[in-house]
C-alpha cells in the first residue's frame, strides 16, 4: 500500500500550466498534525478549507473564548501554532511550498493560503520537526531544577525569533521577581471574574467523551493547603474542578521562561507569534525539554501592557511558554484531545 505522505501530489500537464493538485489522503495526514498545535483551552479555533488548487486556514469565530480572549488575540496565536505545522507538514509532501498570509482584506477570517510548487525533496529536520510535532504535548508537571544550557537557550532563540517576533529569556533575579507579580495579578484578576471561571470551567472536558477542552488527566493536582512551589505560576485549572495529573510535592521549580515580543499587536503579528511560539515548542522537542504556555498575563490588553511597563519592555509581550526538563518519573499528562479531521477540514468542489 502506498504512503500518503510520500505519494502526494497529481501534478498537472505543464503544458497547460495547471497548479499541482492536493491529494486528499496526504492532505488529511497533514491536518492531523497540525490539528495538535496548541491553542487557548484546547478550543481549536481553527478549520481548513481543500480548494482544487490549494489549501486555506480559517479562524473559527464560534471558538473564541468571549470572557478570556475578547479581542481574538489567543485565537490569532492558536491559529499561527496551526499555520507553522500546516507548512511544515505540507513540506514533508515533496514539494515546494508557497503562503501567503491574510490574503483578503475583506475576509480576515481567512488566515493563510497554502500551494505547492515543483518537487523538491523534503529535509531530515523538516521530517525530523514534523515527527517531535505529533508527539508534543504541554506539560503543566514541575520541571527538575536542572538549569538548561546556553547553548540550548540560543537554539530555542533562533527557532523562534524571525518575521517582527523577537524572544526574550528573562533570568536575572529581578526580572523573574517582577514576572511574578505580573502572573500573579493578571491570574487573581480572571480567578476573581464570576463569568471568566464559568467560561473556563465549561472547556474542562472528559476526555472519553470529548473531541476538544482541558481534560482532568492533564491539569496537575496540588491538594489543599499545599502550595506549589514555582515563581510564575501556571493558569490555575483547579479553580473549577480537580485535577487528576498527581505531581511530585516539594519541587521548587524555576524554570526557563521564553517571552515572545512584538512592535505592536496586529493580527499579522498575533499570527506570526503563534509561528514563534510553535518553532520554539518543535525545538524544544527535538532537544528533550518540555513546554507549556504561559498565557494569563498576556489574556486581555491591560495584562499586556502592564506587564510591558512593568518588564521595561520597549517590544510587546505576546506570549510566554515555560520550558523546563521533563520529570523522568512519575504519572504522565494525559494527551489532550482533538477533534476529527472530517470536523475541521471542508472539501470545496471542483
Amino acid at each position: 500500500m502506498s504512503d500518503p505522505i510520500a505519494a502526494t501530489v497529481r501534478p498537472g500537464s505543464p503544458a497547460d500550466g495547471a497548479e499541482p493538485l492536493l491529494d486528499r489522503a496526504a492532505i488529511e495526514a497533514v491536518i492531523a498534525a497540525a490539528n495538535r498545535a496548541p491553542s487557548i483551552h484546547n478550543t481549536q479555533p481553527w478549520s481548513w478549507q481543500l480548494h482544487p488548487t490549494h489549501l486555506s486556514l480559517r479562524a473559527d469565530r464560534d471558538r473564541q473564548l468571549r470572557v478570556a480572549d475578547p479581542d481574538g488575540h489567543s485565537m490569532m496565536i492558536s491559529c499561527g501554532a496551526a499555520l507553522a505545522l500546516t507548512e511544515l507538514g505540507l513540506r514533508t509532501l515533496g514539494r515546494e511550498v508557497s503562503v501567503t498570509r491574510l490574503p483578503d482584506p475583506d475576509d480576515p477570517d481567512l488566515l493563510a493560503e497554502f500551494r505547492l510548487g515543483q518537487p523538491r525533496p523534503a529535509t531530515a529536520r523538516e521530517l525530523q520537526l514534523f515527527a517531535a510535532a505529533q508527539r508534543r504535548q504541554s506539560d503543566r508537571r514541575p520541571f527538575t531544577s536542572e538549569d538548561i544550557a546556553s547553548e540550548t537557550v540560543e537554539a530555542l532563540r533562533a527557532a523562534a525569533d524571525g518575521a517582527g517576533v523577537h524572544t526574550d529569556f528573562p533570568v536575572r533575579d529581578e526580572q523573574r521577581v517582577d514576572l511574578a507579580v505580573a502572573v500573579s495579578w493578571a491570574d487573581r484578576t480572571e480567578a476573581r471574574d464570576p463569568d471568566y471561571l464559568a467560561e473556563m470551567n465549561r472547556w474542562l472536558r472528559e476526555s472519553d467523551v470529548h473531541t476538544d477542552g482541558v481534560p482532568a488527566g492533564a491539569i496537575p493536582y496540588v491538594p489543599a493547603g499545599q502550595v506549589r512551589h514555582t515563581d510564575v505560576p501556571l493558569r490555575d485549572f483547579e479553580i473549577g474542578v480537580s485535577g487528576r495529573l498527581l505531581i511530585e510535592r516539594d519541587v521548587d521549580e524555576k524554570p526557563l521562561i521564553a517571552l515572545l515580543l512584538t512592535e505592536s499587536d496586529t493580527a499579522a503579528e498575533q499570527l506570526a507569534v503563534g509561528e514563534a511560539m510553535m518553532r520554539l515548542m518543535l525545538e524544544a522537542e527535538l532537544l528533550g525539554l518540555g513546554t507549556c504556555p504561559l498565557c494569563q498575563a498576556v489574556d486581555l490588553v491591560a495584562f499586556r501592557s502592564r506587564i510591558r511597563t512593568l518588564m521595561g519592555w520597549q517590544g510587546l509581550p505576546q506570549m510566554m511558554v515555560r520550558v523546563g526538563h521533563p520529570s523522568p518519573g512519575g504519572a504522565q499528562p494525559a494527551r489532550t484531545p482533538r477533534r476529527p479531521v472530517a470536523d475541521v477540514l471542508d472539501v470545496l468542489p471542483d
